[in-house]
């Protein structure tokens, strides 16, 4: 008797599905949960009762979590916006200029986002204090855009290798520059890739945890992440409070990701055909 050997690979297929889903379907289900179902043994699967307290609760009570969703889209806008522009002239360059270390550079550059964000902590505190930086909408893009940009500079080099470079040639012979070619025709070529890149580091941003926390340190001026790891509780860890408020937060990443998916996997796919 043989043995179809795709049986295998659905296995490994269903099982990372299932590893990857489950906290996050642990999480929605322990959203619409009270207290004691949380802290019921044996452990309780599904909601009973099904309730929406927790959520009119954490959106009565602590309005701060809205604050906090509209702290981290500002900085996550701020962040991609910025990393985009910065990365794709970045990268356009090193993808069509020839020079002799370009993938030297190319290197050099991937390995910068390899350092912990935690270890520029000490030094990146200080440059904040010193020029007022701190619980600022500003001085967090900055330092989320150092960040990130290494991997936005890497994926749109890569992404502008696959486009035809006739059309570029063809308008320097017209008397176009560097940066007409760059801003007129190449990032209309590009669209697919920058939107798969600025969501990538729009989630990156949205979710950054260590700068975050000490580069904001007011109340007012927390991230989602942040303010959420911040929720106290007097004698008990709050799940149903956490958990309520994590998902709340997640929502415009999932609402983002449903309209532009078609751009992310078409930026993903044309970028790694090279």
């Amino acid at each position: 008797m043989k043995h179809n050997p795709r049986y295998g690979l659905y296995l490994i297929v269903a099982l990372s599905v299932f590893i990857s889903f489950f906290p996050i379907v642990w999480l929605i289900l322990t959203s619409f949960k009270n207290t004691a179902g949380i802290y019921s043994w044996p452990p309780q699967y599904w909601p009973a009762p099904f309730t929406f307290e927790n959520y009119w609760k954490i959106l009565t009570e602590t309005p701060e979590l809205l604050r906090y969703v509209l702290n981290s889209f500002i900085v996550g806008l701020g962040t991609t916006l910025l990393t985009l522009a910065a990365g794709g002239l970045a990268g356009y360059a090193l993808s069509r200029l020839k020079m002799r270390f370009s993938t030297g550079l190319m290197v050099l550059i991937l390995s910068v986002s390899m350092f912990p964000p935690i270890t520029l902590l000490p030094s990146l505190f200080q440059v904040f204090v010193k020029y007022g930086l701190l619980n600022s909408y500003f001085g967090l893009i900055i330092a989320h855009t150092g960040l990130f940009l290494p991997y936005a500079v890497w994926m749109l080099a890569s992404y502008f290798l696959t486009l035809p470079q006739e059309i570029e040639e063809a308008a320097q012979l017209d008397g176009m520059g560097f940066l007409r070619i760059f801003t007129t025709i190449v990032v209309p070529l590009s669209w697919p890739g920058f939107v798969a890149t600025g969501l990538i580091v729009f989630i990156f941003s949205w979710n950054e945890f260590p700068l975050s926390l000490v580069l904001m340190t007011q109340d007012a001026m927390r991230t989602a992440p942040v303010g959420i790891s911040l929720y106290p509780g007097e004698f008990a860890f709050p799940w149903e409070t956490i958990s309520t408020a994590t998902v709340i937060a997640i929502i415009p990443i999932l609402v983002i990701t449903a309209i532009f998916q078609k751009q992310i996997l078409g930026g993903l796919t044309a970028g790694a055909g090279k």
